[in-house]
C-alpha cells in the first residue's frame, strides 16, 4: 500500500505540465501524417510500441483512479444537498474512468494490476467544508497526474484515453470552485487546466 498525501508543485508543476501539453499535441500531429510515406517517396520510421511500459504506466494511473473513488466515498458522508448530489456523480465518473483503463490494459493485452493506493488525507475530514477542500485536491492532483502520464505511453489511444479523463476532471474542478466560494469567473478554469490552480478559498481568505 503507497500512502500519498496529496500536494501541489506550484510553478514548476505548471512549467512541466505545459511541456507536457505540448509533447502531447506534437505526438498526436505526428500520429495524423498520412501513410507513412513523404514527399520524396521514402517512408517514415515506424513508432516503437511497447505494451509493457504501457501497461505499468496505465496500472499506475488506474490506482490513482481507484484512490479517487474512495476519496469520494470518504467525503460524501459530509456532503449535504447539490454539492453531494454533484459528487456522486464525480464518484461515478471517476469509477468508469477506472473501468475504461482496465479495458485498455486488455486492449494491449496485459493484466489490470495496480498497487493499491491510499490517500491519508482522507482520515482528517470532519465537516462538509473539510470534504470540499480534500476533494479539490483530488482532482487537481488527479489531472496532473494523468497529463504527467500521457507523455509516457507509446500507444495512442490510451493517451487519448488519458487526455479525456483529465478534461472530465478538470470540469469537476469548475464546479468544486463553485462549491468552494468561487464566483463565476473565478470558476473558469485557466488556458491550460494542469491540476496548479490553487483552491479558490485560499484566495477567499487573503
Amino acid at each position: 500500500m503507497a500512502p500519498n498525501r496529496i500536494t501541489r508543485g506550484g510553478a514548476a508543476r505548471r512549467a512541466l505540465s505545459l511541456l507536457l501539453l505540448l509533447a502531447l499535441a506534437m505526438a498526436l500531429l505526428a500520429g495524423c501524417g498520412g501513410d507513412g510515406g513523404d514527399s520524396s517517396g521514402g517512408s517514415t520510421a515506424e513508432p516503437v510500441r511497447d505494451p509493457a511500459a504501457d501497461a505499468e504506466t496505465l496500472n499506475i494511473v488506474l490506482a490513482r483512479q481507484l484512490a479517487a473513488v474512495g476519496a469520494y466515498d470518504a467525503a460524501l458522508p459530509l456532503l449535504r444537498g447539490p454539492v453531494r448530489a454533484s459528487a456522486r456523480e464525480f464518484r461515478a465518473s471517476e469509477q468508469e474512468h477506472a473501468d475504461a483503463i482496465v479495458k485498455a490494459l486488455r486492449g494491449l493485452g496485459e493484466a489490470a494490476e495496480p498497487e493499491e493506493e491510499e490517500i491519508e488525507s482522507s482520515e482528517e475530514l470532519k465537516t462538509q467544508a473539510d470534504a470540499l477542500h480534500f476533494l479539490y485536491e483530488v482532482e487537481s492532483v488527479s489531472v496532473a497526474h494523468d497529463l504527467r502520464a500521457i507523455s509516457h505511453l507509446t500507444y495512442p489511444w490510451p493517451r487519448a484515453l488519458l487526455g479525456a479523463i483529465a478534461t472530465n476532471q478538470a470540469q469537476h474542478l469548475v464546479i468544486l470552485r463553485r462549491a468552494l466560494g468561487a464566483d463565476t469567473a473565478e470558476s473558469i478554469p485557466e488556458a491550460f487546466e494542469d491540476g496548479t490552480t490553487p483552491d479558490p478559498s485560499e484566495k477567499l481568505s487573503e
